[in-house]
């Protein structure tokens, strides 16, 4: 398992590193949901896949507010949890490296999970093939000089992460600044 800066070891899983911080975990993540919110311009009538979706916590946010969310996570365990109980949450519990087939979506998210992703080239490729024409991604991911979160070596530059979405498709429209975080959105060109 890869150490962090602090020497702690990072945990991946399915895009969640096994900290608990900052978008992905505790009172940071409360308090920055209704700015993602905004970002992501949610409406009624939208359908979000939450790549990476961990406890739940965004999922449930997002079926506040939209017809479907897909809650795609490789460890079953994460759904025994109380964010998952709406019925329009769907939970996947695949490899999403593996898997081929996405369902057709409005909104990709991916919170502190694209990082930890291996597959990030050929993901990018089916997002933008399951999504709906003006579709969006919103992508929360560490600063480079966070003190806590994944190894440096696997995190964005906000600019690189820019770069690597929009050759697939995308165009940055948005970005906020988050603690310890930044949050981009791109629509599909």
């Amino acid at each position: 398992m890869p150490l962090d800066e602090n020497g702690k070891t990072w945990r991946p899983f399915n895009g969640h590193g096994g900290y608990g911080y900052g978008a992905h975990g505790g009172k940071a993540r409360e308090d920055i949901k209704d700015k993602i919110i905004k970002l992501m311009n949610l409406k009624s009538s939208d359908i979000v896949a939450d790549f990476g979706s961990g406890d739940g916590f965004y999922c449930a946010q997002f079926a506040k507010i939209c017809e479907k969310v897909f809650a795609v996570d490789l460890n079953a365990d994460n759904f025994n949890n109380k964010f998952y109980d709406d019925t329009k949450i769907i939970k996947l519990n695949v490899d999403i490296c593996k898997k081929r087939e996405i369902p057709e979506i409005t909104h990709a998210f991916f919170s502190n999970s694209f990082h930890d992703m291996e597959c990030q080239e050929s993901i990018l490729d089916r997002v933008a093939l399951s999504l709906v024409k003006q579709g969006r991604i919103t992508m929360i991911e560490f600063k480079l000089d966070t003190p806590y979160g994944p190894p440096k070596n696997i995190r964005f530059a906000e600019e690189d992460l820019v770069k690597k979405i929009e050759a697939h498709g995308f165009r940055k429209i948005n970005r906020i600044d988050l603690e310890g975080h930044y949050a981009v959105s791109f629509v599909k060109i």
